[in-house]
């Protein structure tokens, strides 16, 4: 049976927004640090019993050496630094927060493109697409919500977020000609994907290792339920999500439409964030959340 590529995109957005709200209960127990890298850890493991199960060799001899550097750099600052700075981000400012900041990474992607690769100007309707995402921004930033949480803990949270996308982005345009040149060869993107996570695994724990207090911040890794949550929004998050993204881009029919379901994220979210965390759902960030997505729709359906 063929699965279409759209299915696959829904399933990764899925599969992140279930992963992004246990990463959110779990930021109150132990260090964001600490969740970021034991996630890269225990999907690491699922991706290395996943290429035993296709076969697929632990090292690939088809890149040169300034690609394997890019792979290593796009690891470090996505699956590392990014990853981190992220949960770190999540912990502070909520989890319906950061799914509408999140909807700024296409606007980031796009003006990274065209520095660096030499990218197409917008159209029209594309620039107004990006446009409306920023103002999406704008209305979640200036929201009236001081009896939610201390202006300064939100201008830090929102400031981590966008450094946290910034990082993301730079990590995927430095190596997104090298995967279109593979996108027909999802064993090869899988590959590249698992380089990428087993980078972002050792940058993780070095993280957190020279963070202080790393031994006693180990200590409140206990109790069934806390290390439930760590291994099912390690494998959703990281192994489902990454894998079922990986398919939807190998056998999606309109690549365009893989950004645009990639943000249904932004309803799951909101929706399992309001039923399991009890997180706030107002008109502010209703309004803020329809601008996002009709911006994402706009900026990326007609290319």
């Amino acid at each position: 049976m063929n699965i279409p590529g759209e299915i696959f995109a829904l399933m990764a957005a899925l599969f992140w927004s279930i992963a992004v709200v246990i990463f959110r209960s779990l930021s109150k127990s132990i260090s964001p640090f600490l969740i970021n890298a034991l996630k890269n850890t225990i999907a690491l493991i699922c991706f290395i019993i996943l290429l035993l199960i296709l076969k697929i060799p632990f090292w690939n001899n088809s890149f040169t050496n300034a690609e394997y550097m890019k792979f290593i750099i796009s690891g470090f600052l996505g699956m590392g630094v990014a990853d981190a700075v992220f949960i770190y981000a999540l912990s502070k400012i909520g989890a319906n927060r950061i799914a509408i900041l999140n909807c700024f990474e296409p606007v980031v992607i796009y003006f990274l493109t065209l520095f660096f690769l030499s990218g197409n100007w917008l159209t029209g309707i594309e620039t107004l697409g990006f446009i409306i995402v920023i103002i999406s921004i704008l209305i979640i930033s200036y929201e009236r919500d001081e009896s939610d949480i201390p202006p300064r803990i939100k201008q830090q949270g929102l400031i981590l977020q966008i450094c946290a996308i910034l990082f993301s982005s730079i990590s995927m345009v430095m190596i997104k000609n090298i995967l279109n040149n593979y996108q027909t060869e999802p064993d090869v993107i899988l590959w590249i994907a698992v380089f990428r996570l087993f980078i972002g695994f050792l940058i993780s724990w070095t993280i957190f290792l020279f963070l202080k207090d790393s031994k006693k911040l180990l200590k409140a890794l206990k109790g069934q339920i806390v290390i439930t949550k760590v291994i099912s929004s390690s494998i959703l998050g990281t192994f489902m999500a990454l894998t079922c993204w990986i398919m939807g881009q190998a056998y999606i029919k309109k690549l365009a439409l893989a950004s645009i379901i990639g943000q249904t994220s932004l309803i799951f979210i909101m929706f399992f964030s309001w039923l399991f965390l009890r997180e706030k759902i107002t008109k502010t960030r209703i309004i803020a959340s329809v601008f996002a997505l009709i911006g994402v729709f706009l900026s990326n359906y007609f290319k």
